[in-house]
């Protein structure tokens, strides 16, 4: 006898660059798939080729008529029409839930009103949902005092009210499932009504089997980092520590993986660390392994961070990793970070510069630390058997 179909309502994908939770889904599906599931993904033209390109087998219900244009997300046109297109595909993915049968799954792979709301309409007995990353409250919001609250506030306002009303509907659904990615979410899940049995911790997940295959490398930069350029992420912070860094050691060189050359080349120059940084451009996951294992530390000068892949991934290729202590690290992380107080520059760039020095005299804190639990609970192998178990649990 088939498996019934996992209809994945994915429209939150615009490009075929994808990260954090595309990679998610992707990963959670194809585990899905290997299980004996159908696979039917809701979205646009650009998850098409998203789903073409990493060889998932199922069918995609395209929920709109061409990729849309870039706009700048930054500006208030911008997100107008992003606005705009989230509405279109919502209304398409609406018109075209007939195809879901009620023995079928529907999960939404965002907290985003456009992958929710269609799923608890959906004709599905079995409801499910994610929930990668707390927005900000509506206080944090008016008062901009999370760091990735946008200057204008209309986005930020838009991600808040979308998860609390997301939530709060999917919540109040009969037979439901929520994923979460991070255990400071559950207080917030008990007041909502969401218990124990209605609900999986997931990890965010990592290519443990790949980096195992990836060999070691000579440890050529001292700081490598990846990441989105945005002021949620300390980029000033993180330039201004690598002036410092490149002013103490001879021969300093930095490695920015990603496509972030024509974001950060005018702040390198403005700073001087021409000779200092390379760019790596687009690297394929086995490259971006490479690379972590040829650096010496990876700096996390984040202000903001839900449950962040790069810290595992730094961590598992065996390369240390500084960060600010902000709340969200230690439950997932523990002692395989060396961290420094919040937003203190100062003490930042002394733990950097630190655990450079170390390196470069060949020693490793990591070398030491007993990785296979850490490897073990967040390998994609174990990330996909708990996406799966609590499907089992649904149909319980």
């Amino acid at each position: 006898m088939s498996r019934p179909t996992l209809h994945l309502i994915t429209n939150g994908v615009f490009s075929t660059s994808i990260a954090g939770g595309d990679i998610h889904f992707l990963k959670l599906a194809e585990g899905a798939a290997a299980a004996g599931y159908g696979l039917n993904f809701f979205g646009g033209h650009a998850l098409k080729e998203v789903v073409e390109k990493h060889g998932l087998p199922g069918t995609v219900t395209l929920t709109d008529d061409t990729k849309m244009a870039k706009v700048n997300q930054s500006a208030l046109g911008g997100q107008i029409a992003m606005f705009r297109d989230f509405f279109a595909r919502y209304r398409r993915t609406r018109r075209q839930l007939g195809i879901i049968r009620p023995e079928d799954f529907a999960y939404a792979v965002s907290d985003y009103w456009f992958d929710v709301l269609p799923a608890i309409s959906s004709a599905a007995r079995h409801k499910m949902m994610v929930l990668h990353m707390e927005a900000p409250t509506f206080g944090q919001v008016l008062k901009r005092s999370r760091p990735d609250v946008d200057p204008k506030r209309l986005a930020s306002l838009h991600y808040w009210g979308s998860q609390e009303w997301s939530l709060r509907r999917f919540c109040k659904q009969r037979k439901k499932h929520l994923f979460y990615l991070h255990p400071l979410m559950e207080p917030r899940l008990d007041g909502l009504g969401a218990g124990e049995t209605e609900r999986t911790l997931l990890s965010y997940g990592l290519e443990v089997g790949l980096t195992d295959t990836v060999p070691g490398q000579a440890r050529q930069y001292d700081v490598v980092w990846i990441g989105r350029v945005h002021r949620q992420k300390g980029i000033d912070d993180l330039l201004d520590t690598l002036v410092e860094l490149a002013g103490e050691f001879s021969g300093f060189k930095t490695m920015f993986i990603g496509n972030v050359r024509d974001a950060l080349m005018p702040e390198v120059e403005k700073r001087g660390l021409t000779k200092n940084v390379e760019f790596s451009g687009f690297v394929t996951e086995e490259e971006k392994i490479r690379l972590f294992k040829s650096g010496r530390v990876f700096l996390m000068p984040s202000k903001h961070e839900g449950s962040p892949r790069v810290i595992g991934e730094s961590i598992i290729a065996q390369t240390p990793v500084v960060a600010y202590d902000v709340p969200n690290y230690r439950p997932l992380f523990g002692d395989l970070v060396r961290y420094a107080p919040a937003f203190d520059l100062a003490a930042f760039k002394a733990e950097a510069a630190r655990v450079i020095t170390e390196m470069r005299a060949g020693r490793n804190y990591l070398a030491a630390a007993d990785l296979s639990a850490f490897r073990r609970a967040n390998s994609w192998e174990t990330t996909q058997a708990r996406f799966m178990r609590g499907m089992d649990h649904l149909v319980a």
